[in-house]
């Protein structure tokens, strides 16, 4: 059994769009996107030109991302300096990581959309 947590797309930006789906939208791009493998040979067209004019979304991503990381690696610095612990600043270190994963993968679909489709 799988569940799968969907918000209406009607309550996009308005006060009864649930919490969840308002982190969500603010920290991952996923849902500006359309599926270019679906339909038929226009649809697929329409749903490239899309997902270009989409593509200028991306640094405001990208940004909220590498603020994010450069953060936690701060505080994993300052708390590695503060502490004999090893496990806290490794926390901190982890979610850095992970930061810097999510930013290279942003940057490969900001470069791949920037090129023309063959």
């Amino acid at each position: 059994m799988q569940i799968m947590l969907r918000a209406d797309p009607t309550l996009f930006g308005t006060v009864h769009e649930p919490l969840w789906s308002l982190l969500y939208r603010y920290w991952f791009w996923g849902w500006l996107f359309r599926d270019v493998n679906e339909g038929d040979l226009m649809r697929r067209a329409s749903s490239w030109r899309h997902n270009v004019a989409m593509r200028a979304c991306l640094p405001t991503y990208m940004w909220r991302w590498l603020m994010c990381t450069a953060a936690t690696a701060i505080v994993a610095q300052g708390v590695e300096a503060s502490t004999s612990a090893a496990v806290v600043p490794a926390i901190f270190y982890t979610w850095s990581v992970l930061g810097v994963l999510v930013l290279g993968i942003a940057s490969i679909i900001w470069m791949f959309l920037a090129r023309s489709p063959d």
